[in-house]
């Protein structure tokens, strides 16, 4: 009498299916552990430290971008995983050439980014707006194969004070000349302006040439 081969059917979160026979437990347990990359499939980045799943989750769980799938491999407290989905990037939501992948925040206040996929939409928390904006940018650039521009506000000052203290420097220097003092050079001609994009976020950053300013989206310093 020949035993009859059962296959059964695993379905994780509608997303990624499993198939295995009743003889192949060992491989069964490694799938559940670990994912394991198709052939065609490379990782892009990937972070631990994750929150997804409400406002009671922890920072447990591991972010996997690859050219195919955003994986999320869910942990316990222990680092022991329970489980694993595979949202394919494919899925996820464009508009006007750009990833409908937003930051914003958890309800503890800790960053995170809203992934708007064409069956629903999942959210995972970071400990720092850097790293949430870094994923925004890398899954924009799988997505649509360019980089992300965010036209997000520099803090800058009070409007027309600029105008207001050059208007008054340039009196001052009218002045001396006529004292006969040699008035300095013109803030135009001494200190050279520089405005660029965020090396880390894209956000646009402007300041005096050499100095060091802090992006006002991602809070990183840079030499302009």
């Amino acid at each position: 009498m020949v035993k009859k081969k059962t296959a059964l059917t695993f379905t994780v979160n509608a997303c990624t299916v499993l198939d295995i026979s009743v003889n192949s437990r060992k491989e069964f347990t490694m799938a559940k552990t670990e994912y394991k990359l198709s052939p065609n499939e490379a990782i892009i980045i990937k972070q631990e430290r994750i929150i997804h799943g409400g406002a009671i989750a922890n920072f447990t769980d591991e972010l996997i971008l690859t050219n195919q799938n955003l994986v999320l491999i869910s942990k316990g407290t222990f680092g022991r995983v329970k489980n694993i989905q595979a949202f394919p990037v494919r899925q996820i939501k464009v508009y006007n050439n750009q990833a409908q992948v937003i930051l914003s925040k958890t309800r503890g206040g800790y960053p995170q980014i809203e992934v708007y996929l064409i069956n629903g939409q999942e959210n995972f928390g970071f400990e720092s707006k850097k790293d949430a904006m870094n994923w925004i940018n890398k899954i924009n650039q799988l997505v649509t194969g360019e980089d992300l521009e965010i036209n997000v506000p520099v803090k800058t000052a009070i409007p027309g004070t600029e105008m207001i203290a050059d208007a008054l420097g340039g009196t001052v220097d009218a002045f001396k000349g006529a004292l006969g003092f040699k008035p300095k050079k013109s803030s135009i001609e001494a200190i050279e302006k520089v405005a660029r994009k965020c090396s880390f976020c894209g956000a646009p950053v402007s300041g005096k040439k050499g100095q060091i300013v802090r992006c006002s989206y991602c809070d990183a310093d840079q030499q302009l």
